[in-house]
C-alpha cells in the first residue's frame, strides 16, 4: 500500500518580501551578511523574503536602515507590510516650510551675479535667480524640466560650447542616483534622453581639476563650475528632493562678465 502525503502550498513571496530581496541584491549583500547587520537570524530573514513570515514595523524599519533605503521607499516598504507610511510630503508652499524656502531663496540671490537654480530630484526647475533665468530662456516657468528644455530646444543648448561633455556629466549623475538609492525609472528615462547628446564619459580628461561649463553669453564666454547643495537633515520628502545648483565663475574674466551680464542689482 502506497501512502501519499500532501504538503501545504508554499506561500507566494509577499510584496514586502519582494522589495526586501530586491534591495538586498542591489546592495550586493547575502542573506547571511544582512542578517548579521540587522541582528536577526538568517532563517527568519529567508522567511521574510519568501513570505513565510510577516515583519513587525520595527523589523521593516531596521532592515531598511541597514540597506540604506531612502525615506520614500521606506514608506512603500511599510505599506507593503501592512503599516501606515512614516514620512510625509508637504507642499513647498506650506507655512511650515516657509523658513526653509526663505533660506533657499536667500542662498540663490546671495550667489548673484552667478547663476543658481533650485531643482527637484527629476531636474524640474522650481526657482532661479536673475542670471539663472538667463540660462533657462525667456519662456520658462516653475516645474519645467531642465533636461527636456536643453534636449528639445537647440537654441538653448547652443551657447553651451562643451555641451557633449556637460551632457555626459549630467547623464552620469542621473545613472548614479538611479543605481545608488532610488531605483526611480524616471531618472533612468532622463539619462536616456541625454544619451545621444553626451560624450563618452571615459573621454573626459581626468587630469582636469573640475569640469567647467563653457557658456557663450552676450558679453563673452563664461567658464563656470557648479556645486549641489542639499538639505541633509530633511525628514519631509519634499525637502529631501530639493537640489540647489549653484554656479561659480572659474576665472576672473568670467566673474567680470557675469557682473556685466547681471546688470544693476535692486
Amino acid at each position: 500500500m502506497q501512502l501519499s502525503i500532501t504538503l501545504p502550498p508554499r506561500p507566494a513571496a509577499s510584496e514586502f518580501g519582494t522589495l526586501l530581496r530586491t534591495w538586498r541584491r542591489r546592495r550586493r549583500l547575502s542573506q547571511l551578511s544582512l542578517s548579521g547587520e540587522a541582528n536577526v537570524s538568517s532563517r527568519h530573514l529567508s522567511f521574510l523574503e519568501s513570505g513565510h513570515a510577516a515583519p513587525s514595523r520595527e523589523m521593516v524599519l531596521r532592515l531598511a536602515e541597514c540597506l540604506g533605503v531612502p525615506p520614500d521607499a521606506r514608506n512603500a516598504w511599510l505599506v507593503a507590510a501592512g503599516f501606515a507610511p512614516l514620512y510625509t510630503r508637504t507642499p513647498l508652499e506650506a507655512a511650515r516650510l516657509a523658513p526653509v524656502r526663505e533660506a533657499l531663496t536667500r542662498m540663490m540671490h546671495a550667489n548673484s551675479p552667478a547663476p543658481a537654480l533650485l531643482l527637484d530630484t527629476h531636474w524640474n526647475v522650481i526657482d532661479a535667480n536673475r542670471t539663472g533665468t538667463l540660462l533657462l530662456g525667456g519662456d520658462w516657468h516653475p516645474g519645467v524640466s531642465l533636461i527636456d528644455r536643453l534636449v528639445d530646444h537647440p537654441a538653448l543648448r547652443a551657447p553651451i560650447l562643451n555641451w557633449p561633455d556637460v551632457a555626459a556629466v549630467m547623464m552620469s549623475r542621473l545613472r548614479s542616483e538611479y543605481l545608488k538609492d532610488r531605483n526611480d525609472p524616471r531618472l533612468d528615462a532622463l539619462a536616456d534622453r541625454l544619451y545621444e547628446h553626451a560624450a563618452d564619459p571615459l573621454s573626459l580628461d581626468p587630469t582636469e581639476a573640475i569640469l567647467t561649463l563653457r557658456y557663450q553669453s552676450p558679453v563673452g564666454e563664461l567658464s563656470l563650475f557648479t556645486t549641489i547643495a542639499e538639505l541633509s537633515s530633511a525628514q519631509d520628502l519634499t525637502l529631501r528632493e530639493l537640489r540647489l545648483e549653484i554656479f561659480f565663475p572659474a576665472d576672473a574674466e568670467s566673474k567680470a562678465r557675469l557682473e556685466q551680464l547681471a546688470g544693476p542689482q535692486d
